[in-house]
């Protein structure tokens, strides 16, 4: 009975001193490394991703893809084997015809991005020729 009177105060004592005195604000070396490298991982993957649909953001992610493989080079210099395995291929700008509204029309196969036209039209939420009645439907980045 005692020690179940006694757990609360002890826990609320080391919840304050844990809130009180936080550990050292400062990450190791490693722990940069971590958090730079996962940083910039999710940034390509965030242009990679949207560079799939919009040629805008696939010359952007082309741009920084230059920069990146300066950064292996420059990282990595002396060991091709651990370049070659973060190698990334660039993402092919593709030309449609585009509409007078600025959503493109399909390929002679029928398709948009490899994809078929009326998927790519339910993904954006616009249809050649028409202007979307609420933009902040379509997929983001889009």
């Amino acid at each position: 009975m005692i020690v179940m009177k006694c757990t609360l105060p002890i826990a609320l004592a080391i919840m304050l001193l844990l809130a009180a005195f936080p550990a050292s604000g400062e990450m190791t070396d490693y722990q940069k490394g971590v958090a730079n490298g996962l940083k910039i991982g999710l940034f390509m993957g965030e242009y990679y991703g949207r560079g799939q649909y919009v040629s805008d953001y696939a010359g952007q992610y082309n741009t920084y893809l230059d920069q990146y493989y300066q950064f292996l080079w420059a990282s990595f210099g002396n060991n091709q084997s651990l370049i070659n395995e973060f190698m990334r291929s660039p993402i092919s700008v593709k030309t449609n015809p585009i509409s007078s509204s600025g959503v493109l029309y399909p390929d002679a196969s029928g398709r948009i991005y490899g994809y078929p036209a009326a998927d790519y039209y339910t993904w954006i939420g616009a249809v050649p020729g028409t202007k979307p009645q609420n933009p902040s439907d379509s997929l983001p980045g889009v």
